[in-house]
């Protein structure tokens, strides 16, 4: 058996409608991130509100591979057609990402061109200003 997906306390079950029948939602025991494991093709499955401390596994062969959910000494079979599961990247695509220090006056200026754009002949006038009156394809007058 291979340990796919497994969460930190408990998992919140939900039957949905469509090709998705079962989502469940809670965080990654591996990270604080959001993990998610959707399964398909699951009509008659039942599942209770919250699953404590769930975790997913598949056995067999990875091109049909069997499922199976175990949570509080109990072991669920899966009889699904596929699982997806789904992890929340957005804390490490942030932490992959050095912050790019702004100063104060570069913010401050542009809050101020962005707020006064939105004032109805500003842009005419901050074109005539800048000395290149165009018309409104871009081109010049």
């Amino acid at each position: 058996m291979r340990l796919v997906a497994a969460f930190r306390g408990a998992a919140e079950c939900r039957r949905e409608s469509g090709a998705v029948q079962w989502r469940l939602r809670g965080i990654d025991r591996a990270g604080d991130h959001a993990l998610e494991v959707l399964l398909c093709g699951a009509p008659e499955l039942r599942l209770p509100a919250r699953l404590p401390s769930a975790e997913l596994y598949a056995a067999g062969e990875a091109a049909a591979p069997e499922w199976e959910l175990r949570s509080d000494g109990r072991v669920l079979p899966l009889a699904v057609r596929s699982v997806q599961v789904h992890r929340g990247v957005g804390d490490a695509f942030a932490r992959a990402l050095p912050p790019a220090p702004v100063p104060w006056r570069v913010r401050a200026g542009w809050v101020l061109l962005l707020n006064a754009l939105r004032l109805p002949g500003m842009a005419r006038l901050l074109r005539r200003w800048r000395g290149g009156a165009t018309d409104g394809a871009g081109g010049a007058q």
